[in-house]
């Protein structure tokens, strides 16, 4: 299928740090993307569990719009200590890099997001190899970001963008509860 692409020239971000704001940085460049008629396509990896707004408006939210979420089941603070949880998650990310790499290669997406790969690859689910051979081989009309926490010298190196998000002060700190609407 030719498709054109609202995109003349594509850059490779990464959003990254310890502070809030990433994903949320890039559900707002998906709904700017949205507004100017881009096709979007946004993966979320590492959030199966939470019933997140975004999870709730996004899959049915623009037709522009393809919203996938890994249904894999993971803990944030128990999971990467099980083994059976890694395991699963290992093999239900390869199939996603498989997907992803398919979406990329087809050029129907304008903006491809991938939230929290960098948090995947800093625990070791997905190769940071192939995290690599898939920015590489990005076509140039395509804006591609990545999401996450620890993101890799090496990915950082090859990004076009960089956005370190840190923190400075949080509630959380303090025993505040994540709280829903807001940070999720």
């Amino acid at each position: 299928m030719e498709t054109t692409s609202n995109l003349k020239h594509g850059a490779f971000q990464i959003y990254t740090g310890e502070g809030k704001g990433k994903s949320t940085a890039s559900m707002g460049l998906m709904l700017r993307a949205l507004g100017c008629g881009f096709r979007v396509y946004y993966l979320r990896m590492m959030k199966p569990r939470w019933k997140t707004g975004e999870l709730a408006i996004c899959p049915g939210l623009h037709p522009n719009l393809t919203y996938t979420n890994v249904e894999q089941d993971w803990i944030l603070s128990r999971s990467k200590h099980i083994p059976e949880h890694v395991e699963a998650m290992t093999v239900a990310l390869a199939t996603e890099m498989d997907k992803l790499e398919e979406v990329l290669q087809a050029g129907a997406h304008d903006l491809v997001i991938v939230d929290e790969i960098n948090y995947c690859i800093h625990r070791n689910l997905i190769p940071v190899e192939r995290a690599l051979k898939l920015a590489q081989a990005r076509p140039p009309q395509v804006e591609l970001v990545f999401t996450g926490r620890y993101a890799h010298e090496s990915l950082m190196e090859l990004a076009d963008v960089v956005t370190e998000m840190r923190k400075i002060k949080h509630h959380f700190d303090k025993g505040v509860s994540a709280r829903r609407g807001i940070e999720f």
